[in-house]
């Protein structure tokens, strides 16, 4: 087992089915928190969570940048798939700035969005989690974390029915990216708005946040058979998702992108991109495969995760999710990294349809729909 050597650190492999957001036996309610458009790991990571029978998908919001257009991406992979039941909000924008799949898109009209979209994401966030009336909501946050940081600060009452689960955080030493940085770095989703990240770290949550970091999200890539086990399905829901994929990877070579070195090192014939947040997805509801390490961390000013000991009063505590088990699925498959990928791409070749769980349909917030 590969522990972080920074410090003496409380670890626990901790079992699936002892650990989830909720009883097995119900749904986890679950809000989504994305930048989707830019990266394309948000759109597998939304594929994923929407094909996972524990979840009940109540909202999903958009994060940072051209919040609408963002809207627009989402909005149209959840039409296309049949989960336009969905209500979308529109998070806070922090300037125009597109991404490369924003194009795709471009042609979707949002008033016509089956499950609306609120204007004021945040005050739609706040909703529907005291729709649920007391049962814990998962807060997915797989972008930067502004939309965080203004609910904390408009509605702070909503912490304590609230768990979250983050793609974030960089602490082990000496992992090269395959575009060339070496952690530990500071991940885009702290990197974007570090003030945010701070806000996310110190607050009062139902319980301490769980991290999926570079450490292990580096490694969930989809290559070889199951590559092409993905590439060979009639499933209509992956044909979206690989229709996805190669827009945004040729989008990202013809221009200047923040994804444009990450584009230029695939091959899409071969493999995925390295699917950062469907890790994350995969950690609000289980633990399965993955051993998190306690923690006392804060982020700094340009988004870095600091690690503090355990007496300190800096920072506070939240799990990383730092390492892959060693059990598997079975004798062919390399620990808990292949049984993920496995599983994984088992649920994505699923031919049944995703339809609303046992909460039913997300109740439309009592604020105004405003379609954009």
């Amino acid at each position: 087992m590969r522990i972080c050597p920074l410090l003496p650190l409380v670890v626990w492999v901790l079992s699936y089915g002892s650990c989830t957001f909720s009883a097995c036996a119900q749904k986890i309610p679950a809000i989504i928190d994305t930048d989707i458009g830019t990266f394309i790991d948000d759109s597998f990571a939304l594929a994923l969570a929407l094909q996972m029978p524990e979840f009940d998908i109540r909202l999903i919001v958009t994060a940072s940048h051209d919040t609408v257009g963002r809207a627009r991406v989402a909005a149209k992979h959840l039409t296309l798939v049949g989960a336009d039941h969905i209500p979308l909000g529109i998070g806070v924008a922090t300037d125009n700035q597109t991404g490369p799949l924003f194009s795709w898109a471009a042609d979707f009209d949002l008033s016509g969005y089956a499950g609306g979209v609120h204007k004021d994401g945040v005050k739609a966030m706040q909703e529907a989690i005291y729709a649920c009336n007391g049962t814990p909501v998962a807060l997915i946050e797989i972008g930067p974390h502004t939309n965080v940081r203004a609910l904390l600060d408009r509605f702070p009452h909503v912490q304590q029915k609230v768990r979250v689960t983050v793609m974030g955080g960089s602490v082990v030493p000496g992992i090269r990216l395959p575009w060339g940085p070496v952690t530990p770095v500071n991940t885009t989703n702290e990197k974007e708005d570090p003030l945010s990240a701070q806000a996310l770290v110190h607050a009062q949550w139902a319980e301490p946040p769980r991290f999926a970091p570079v450490e292990t999200t580096i490694q969930v890539a989809i290559k070889g058979a199951l590559w092409q086990e993905l590439q060979q399905s009639k499933n209509f829901a992956v044909q979206v998702l690989l229709e996805c994929y190669m827009h945004w990877w040729n989008e990202s070579r013809t221009g200047s992108w923040i994804t444009t070195g990450e584009a230029n090192s695939l091959d899409p014939t071969r493999e995925s991109a390295i699917l950062w947040d469907a890790e994350a997805v995969h950690l609000a509801a289980t633990t399965q495969w993955l051993t998190l390490t306690e923690l006392n961390v804060d982020f700094d000013n340009w988004g870095h995760t600091v690690v503090s000991p355990d007496n300190s009063s800096s920072g506070r505590r939240a799990w990383f999710a730092l390492n892959w088990t060693d059990q598997g699925l079975g004798p062919n498959l390399d620990g808990g990294r292949d049984s993920f990928l496995q599983h994984m791409i088992s649920l994505l070749l699923a031919s049944q349809s995703w339809s609303p769980a046992e909460f039913g349909s997300a109740p439309t917030p009592s604020e105004e729909v405003v379609h954009v």
